[in-house]
């Protein structure tokens, strides 16, 4: 997939107050009404709303070709929550749109102004719009009934990337953009096909032109094409509908990753990526039952006082750095959203990168040729840093501004607290689980004290216990030991302003402490304090800036501290999807090196996922790959590209050996 900066749209606006494109010299939306055209053109003529209630899922989806103002998605929702049931199918929608130069946020605003009837709902468009970077940004709407996926790009790379499974995504697509006159470039029947691909059997579809090359080549694509009026001074427009559907898919055999069965999940875990799980399900009313081994959620390696909220980005802006770039707007969207409603303790203070030593220093400049927006990170110079910091650490970095630092504990009982709102959370703490066996149609899990369950899902996200738990999966993942200090604040301490780091990380004032850590010990899962680790905290502070004398103040005397053991992978990534059973997957994919036609679907534990491997980044991963996990078993679209899916599978160390004709060892 292209990685090449976005820009933000250039606008101009005209006599009537419109927006015009000015890479385009096009209008946004019609002088004549917009809304009213926009009603007409696209809800009217895919026969909306009164499809919502005549479904036959719970989700209704619709596509779109250019988002622009945003105008069709907010008159969508706006009929949407007027006329579709409250509950049953056609009770959620789920819009899918595409823009390759996102309004600014100010200009967007500006924009919607011209539509205040809709101005309770594009207010929190605006106060959620995301960055422009590359791929698919999921934003929420009305409680989670309505979902928004916004995929930044260009829709030729990015369409190809939208992941389906074989009947097909979209009930309804806005065939929409700038004229054909104006872009020709997006009108082609490399889209049309690419719209048929992902339509379902029956889905619409409905465009305000009526140029010929488009009505031809929906023909050829496989969609039955007719000419009706026109809105206002226009006098046709297009509609069809998708009549030759042949199965297709986007995402390969061997990444499968089909819905779950119908009815209850159960969670076995108990901090931030089983909270957010739990909390997407419910979202989507599935009954969950969370199975925590101790008195008290978070108490594992979610459990410390401050976490650093930022990307882990790179200059090649690989699958690592794509996928927490788009991790890292929907943690900041989900911690906004919960606080509201909920305590917890959080600065979006920034956080603040050293270049510490040449090695360092070079990564960071590597990565300042990324693709990146200023608003998500910039350089700094080391007067900048110290501006930034409010101390001196005499080197250049980068800056994260919209980062922060928050209590991981706070935002999982705060996740849990909402999802046991909804009633459909039961949450069982002491729960040590000792046995997860397979059965006909369900999972059976026992636990320590002989309590059992059965579910026809289930969710294991148990941190470095997960390998112990599947031994089956046979997941390569190993623990990391990690020791946080406590130390007390100081006259200089008290005037760090974000969250720094260097070979270690160190947290602004939050109750006359600083958070400074953590060690680092693969394969040690020991939870007992060593006092020797308090003082390599403070030694690894002081190294990295070896000309302040600040550091200095950095007490690590009293013994104050917190040890957790995180999970990790090799590759650094999650694992978040379902599991694969591994001597099918040696003797089904024996020729996969050199077959790949032929190949059939992976062979999987049926209803069994898993969730893990979030090593120190869990603030940023957790929210995004629960809400993954929950699409994926509700089968709904996914939020993120097929290729990122790929990255994710937990079967992926598996696969590329046998891509690469490796016996599995």
């Amino acid at each position: 997939m292209s990685q090449t900066s976005l820009h933000h749209a250039r606008l101009d606006w005209n006599e009537a107050g419109t927006p015009v494109s000015s890479d385009f010299g096009d209008v946004y939306f019609s002088n004549d009404n917009g809304l009213s055209e926009t009603r007409y053109v696209f809800l009217q003529q895919n026969r909306l709303p009164a499809r919502f209630s005549h479904h036959d899922s719970d989700s209704f989806v619709i596509g779109e070709t250019g988002f622009g103002t945003g105008l069709n998605f907010l008159a969508t929702m706006q009929a949407f929550l007027e006329q579709a049931p409250q509950s049953g199918n056609g009770s959620r929608l789920h819009f899918i749109s595409f823009e390759k130069y996102p309004l600014t946020q100010d200009d967007l605003s500006k924009a919607l102004a011209a539509w205040p009837e809709l101005g309770h709902l594009s207010q929190d468009l605006v106060a959620q719009w995301p960055l422009p970077v590359s791929g698919c940004h999921r934003l929420h709407f009305a409680g989670g009934r309505i979902r928004l996926d916004l995929w930044f790009g260009d829709i030729k790379d990015m369409l190809p990337q939208v992941p389906h499974r074989a009947e097909g995504l979209v009930d309804a697509w806005y065939l929409d953009g700038f004229s054909p006159a104006k872009n020709p470039e997006m009108w082609t029947q490399e889209l049309f096909d690419g719209l048929a691909r992902l339509a379902r059997p029956d889905c619409s579809i409905a465009t305000f032109t009526c140029a010929g090359f488009v009505r031809r080549g929906l023909i050829a694509a496989g969609f039955a094409m007719k000419k009706v009026k026109g809105h206002g001074s226009k006098r046709e427009m297009l509609v069809g509908d998708r009549t030759d559907k042949q199965p297709q898919q986007t995402i390969a055999p061997w990444y499968a990753r089909p819905a779950g069965r119908a009815g209850e999940v159960v969670i076995i875990g108990g901090g931030i990526a089983s909270a957010m799980t739990a909390l997407s399900l419910v979202e989507r009313g599935r009954k969950v039952t969370l199975l925590c081994a101790d008195g008290d959620p978070a108490t594992g390696a979610s459990g410390n006082r401050q976490g650093a909220l930022y990307p882990l980005l790179n200059g090649e802006h690989d699958a690592l750095s794509r996928f927490y770039s788009l991790a890292f707007g929907y943690a900041r969207q989900r911690l906004l959203a919960l606080a509201e409603r909920h305590p917890i303790a959080f600065e979006l203070c920034g956080v603040t990168q050293l270049g510490y030593d040449d090695k360092s220093a070079a990564k960071l400049a590597k990565m300042n040729q990324g693709p990146f927006p200023s608003e998500l990170m910039h350089p700094l110079s080391t007067a900048e840093v110290e501006q930034v910091v409010g101390l001196p650490c005499g080197h250049s970095g980068v800056s994260y501004p919209l980062g922060g630092w928050l209590c991981p504990a706070d935002l999982t009982r705060a996740a849990l607290k909402e999802a046991q709102a909804s009633g459909l959370l039961q949450v069982e703490y002491h729960t040590q689980v000792v046995t997860i066996a397979e059965q006909t149609d369900a999972w059976h899990i026992e636990s320590q004290d002989g309590r059992h369950w059965q579910a026809p899902n289930l969710v294991v996200a148990a941190g470095h216990q997960l390998p112990a738990l599947l031994p089956f999966a046979e997941l390569p993942l190993y623990p990391v030991r990690g020791q946080v200090s406590h130390v007390p604040t100081s006259a200089s301490l008290s005037r760090l302003n974000t969250v720094l780091c260097y070979d270690g990380y160190l947290t602004p004032m939050h109750n006359d402490q600083h958070c400074i850590g953590a060690s680092y010990g693969r394969n040690q899962s020991s939870l007992e304090f060593r006092a020797e680790e308090q003082i390599q905290n403070q030694v690894r502070l002081q190294a990295c800036l070896p000309e302040q004398t600040w550091p200095a103040e950095v007490d690590v005397s009293g013994n104050e501290a917190r040890v957790g053991v995180r999970c990790a992978s090799r590759d650094h990534l999650p694992v978040v999807g379902p599991v694969a059973r591994l001597q099918g997957l040696a003797d089904h994919y024996a020729q996969l090196q050199h077959d790949q036609h032929n190949a059939q679907p992976l062979p999987l534990h049926p209803g069994l996922y898993v969730l893990g491997a979030l090593g120190s980044r869990g603030l940023c991963s957790a929210p995004l790959c629960g809400e993954l996990l929950a699409s994926e078993i509700c089968g709904d679209p996914l939020p993120l590209a097929a290729d990122l899916l790929e990255a994710l599978h937990p079967a992926r160390y598996w696969v590329r050996k046998q891509l690469k004709g490796k016996a599995l060892v």
